[in-house]
């Protein structure tokens, strides 16, 4: 985001970190979920701007609590973001013997799967390299301010498509309220360009882990790819969301 301020700049007050804090350390139950906005007002993430904080093993993020919930969820209450998947991708990133780890992040929103799975690719003493796929140029923008601020460049691609069965223009429907939700729709306000997950992924070695999350059209890209992609790209882990009506 050109002209944006420096990370540091955007940080929480004292107040609000404290407030934040105390959010830590909710259970990671439906009693969590429900005390979390007790806390959010406190901790700013009902005002209209956004929060520079480190998240996931020293990642850095300028986060924006009121217009997207993963992005909220993290800011106040990490332990609640997908505690379960990402234990398991940990875990996994752990046990591979290979010096370097390979991710793809398909509908990659800002980024916080993959800077969650690049703490943990270091933390393990592994080469990290990432393919992320987003087509909504907000999210984008702040996918890509978050891997610089990360000083992650290097690391990460970052591709302005919808993965889809087969190379097309769609119309695209913003979520103002809720970013994640965005998607593909017939009457959406702007077009984007869809993209095969073959081509999306051409010149990848091999993917250890791929995440995606595209709003109820990943059987379909799946699908196609699987078809079509050579065994050697197949991932060897798969996260795929799989409820779209939910999406707290």
């Amino acid at each position: 985001m050109t002209g944006e301020p420096p990370f540091g700049a955007l940080r929480p007050s004292p107040a609000q970190e404290r407030a934040r804090a105390l959010a830590h350390q909710l259970p990671t139950n439906y009693a969590g979920r429900k005390l979390a906005s007790l806390f959010l007002g406190l901790a700013g993430g009902r005002q209209k701007r956004a929060f520079d904080v480190e998240i996931f093993r020293g990642q850095k993020a300028r986060l924006h609590p009121f217009d997207n919930i993963c992005e909220k969820r993290v800011y106040l209450t990490p332990q609640l973001w997908d505690p379960q998947e990402r234990a398991f991708l940990s875990q996994y990133i752990a046990s591979l013997t290979s010096p370097d780890f390979f991710f793809a992040d398909i509908g990659a929103n800002v980024g916080l799967y993959t800077l969650f799975a690049r703490g943990e690719a270091v933390l393990t003493g592994k080469a990290f390299r990432a393919i992320c796929v987003e087509p909504d140029p907000e999210m984008r923008a702040r996918l890509m301010q978050n891997v610089a601020f990360s000083d992650a460049q290097g690391e990460v691609t970052v591709l302005p498509f919808a993965a889809t069965q087969t190379p097309a223009r769609l119309r695209f429907s913003i979520n103002r309220e809720s970013r994640g939700m965005s998607h593909i729709a017939p009457d959406g306000e702007m077009e984007v360009e869809g993209r095969p997950l073959l081509s999306l992924l051409e010149g990848a070695p091999r993917i250890d882990a791929m995440k995606i999350d595209i709003e109820g059209h990943e059987h379909a890209a799946l699908a196609a790819f699987f078809a079509s992609a050579p065994r050697a790209l197949w991932p060897r882990l798969l996260m795929m969301e799989t409820s779209h009506e939910d999406n707290e």
